[in-house]
This record gives structure tokens, C-alpha cells and sequence, in this order.
């Protein structure tokens, strides 16, 4: 089903199914909350655009407070570093920029405020 959906997504695009296959889709639990996040392409450094999904019990949490951070541990001869994603609420989901300074593991740290004030985290990892 999820290669049936990025099929479809890339044949919407124009792209080649080849293309696709470099596009990120992961899923995860924060608290009680079922957080997705969909890349639009496959990632590159620079800017990149991610719709984000929030549902609880299978039902679709609409108006929550969601931020998006991408960030890298600092290691031997580098600094950290960090990108927090500017993420806008489209109804249904929530689309997010996040930008990728340079290749490597990128840790991605998605926060879900819903409307009675309670934070769920998901800590999730990309690969460029």
C-alpha cells in the first residue's frame, strides 16, 4: 500500500518511479498520538518539504501546535547542527521546511501541542 501511494504521488509529480524511491515516509508514537511525516522528494541539502500527520485512535487531530526540528550531534572536527522547520497548519496535516545544512544522519524531532496543552514527542532519524 505505501509503495502503491508513493507511486501514484510520484506519477502526480511527473517523476520517474526510480526518483520516488528516494522519498522518506516514516511513522511513529508520541505519547498516544500517531505522528507521520512524508518527504515531497527525495532529500537533498538545502531546503525540503514534509507534510506531518497527527491522528489519535486512527481519527485525524486538526488545530494542534506542531514544530519540527532537524538536527546533528556535534562530533570530532564539526559543531552541531540544527534547523528548526517552519510548519504550517493545512486542516487535515501540517506541512513542514526543514533544511539539511550538508549529508549524513539528521535527527528529526517532531512536537505535537494539541488544543488541552499536552506535548508528545517523536524522535525519528533521516539519512541524506
Amino acid at each position: 500500500m505505501k509503495k502503491l501511494f508513493i507511486a501514484i504521488f510520484a506519477m502526480l509529480l511527473g517523476l520517474s518511479s526510480v526518483y520516488a524511491e528516494g522519498i522518506v515516509s516514516k511513522k511513529g508514537m508520541a505519547g498516544n498520538l500517531e505522528v507521520a511525516y512524508v518527504s515531497s522528494k527525495p532529500l537533498t541539502t538545502g531546503m525540503n518539504m514534509f507534510t506531518i500527520t497527527v491522528k489519535e485512535n486512527g481519527t485525524v487531530i486538526k488545530g494542534a501546535k506542531v514544530s519540527m526540528k532537524v538536527f546533528m550531534p556535534e562530533m570530532p572536527g564539526m559543531p552541531a547542527m540544527s534547523s528548526d522547520a517552519d510548519v504550517m497548519d493545512m486542516g487535515d496535516s501540517y506541512m513542514a521546511h526543514a533544511t539539511f545544512s550538508m549529508h549524513g544522519t539528521w535527527q528529526v524531532s517532531i512536537v505535537v501541542e494539541t488544543k488541552d496543552g499536552k506535548k508528545q514527542r517523536l524522535k525519528s532519524s533521516v539519512n541524506l
